[in-house]
């Protein structure tokens, strides 16, 4: 994945490091196993990813039910809240396919200076993005699920590096995100920009620019004496 790759994208690289325990007292009803740790998790790469009742396997990057090819995958890592009900790939999922992708915390790339940044939550060991799934057919007649982050604006913290942000849920709002008998309309309004005193960042090596280097040397701060 070169620059051009990184920067095309809000949202194309995040961190799973989290502590089993505390992922099972988040989510007491899912039957949660120990999940590997991926320092720099990139699309196409494969996650369990939390949905209404269950947890699955899902390949980052949403292949529509619809299509004949995997094509799309590579494009469809991130969806522009803004125009959900507007495109065919995305709406109609909104009802009954909202899942919650889980992390501790994501990277993004300063679009003046290219410099890598991490950017975390303050005051949880988890970050939950708010995404949409797909259950695609191949030609093996296997199936495989995918998924996509949804994308707002930038909060104030961040709009100083990137003018976009993953939709990140607050504990409790991610379980309301999932609940199928909960319809678009009535969880929309969970869709917004997370809490600028949430949310804090700092400035990494350009190691996390490769997806090869996949360790938690990639998220040391950098210290800049000017």
């Amino acid at each position: 994945m070169n620059k051009s790759d990184f920067n095309s994208h809000m949202c194309g690289r995040f961190s799973v490091n989290i502590d089993y325990e505390e992922l099972k007292d988040r989510y007491p009803n899912h039957k949660i196993t120990p999940v590997k740790s991926f320092f720099n998790f990139a699309p196409t790469m494969q996650l369990p990813v939390i949905i209404n009742e269950d947890v699955i396997n899902m390949k980052w990057g949403l292949i529509p039910a619809w299509t004949k090819d995997n094509s799309f995958a590579s494009k469809m890592i991130n969806a522009r809240s803004e125009t959900l009900l507007e495109k065919s790939s995305f709406n109609n999922l909104v009802n009954t396919n909202r899942c919650v992708i889980i992390s501790n915390g994501f990277y993004e790339w300063d679009t003046k200076t290219k410099s890598p940044y991490f950017i975390y939550s303050t005051t949880n060991m988890i970050m939950a993005f708010g995404g949409l799934y797909s259950s695609w057919i191949n030609k093996s007649n296997e199936i495989i699920h995918t998924f996509t982050i949804i994308t707002t604006e930038s909060n104030n913290t961040l709009s100083k590096i990137h003018h976009r942000m993953p939709l990140i849920l607050n504990e409790g709002d991610d379980i309301k995100w999932i609940d199928n008998s909960n319809n678009y309309e009535s969880v929309k309004d969970l869709i917004k920009p997370f809490e600028d005193n949430k949310i804090d960042m700092y400035e990494i090596s350009t190691l996390v620019n490769s997806v090869k280097n996949d360790n938690l040397e990639i998220q040391t701060r950098v210290n800049r004496l000017f």
